[in-house]
C-alpha cells in the first residue's frame, strides 16, 4: 500500500527501504536507495548511486511515497 510523503527538496531528499519517487511525467517510480544508478523512463528523477545524488528536473511532476508504516 503506498503512502505519499512530503518533502522540501531544498532540506534534501529522504531515503529508506521503503520509500521510492514516482514520476508523474512517466509513471515510473525508483527505490530512493538503489543498488545501482537508476532514471525514471522520461528522466526526470535520476539516482546516481557512484556520487550519491539524486536529482529531480521538475518537481511538481515527482511524488515520494512509503510502501509500509514506519
Amino acid at each position: 500500500m503506498k503512502r505519499y510523503v512530503k518533502f522540501d527538496p531544498s532540506k534534501g531528499y529522504p531515503s529508506g527501504k521503503d520509500l521510492f519517487y514516482e514520476c508523474l511525467r512517466c509513471g515510473v517510480a525508483i527505490p530512493s536507495r538503489p543498488t545501482e544508478s537508476i532514471h525514471c523512463k522520461c528522466r526526470n528523477i535520476m539516482i546516481d548511486v557512484e556520487c550519491g545524488r539524486l536529482g529531480i528536473d521538475d518537481h511538481s511532476k515527482a511524488r515520494l511515497f512509503r510502501t509500509r508504516e514506519p
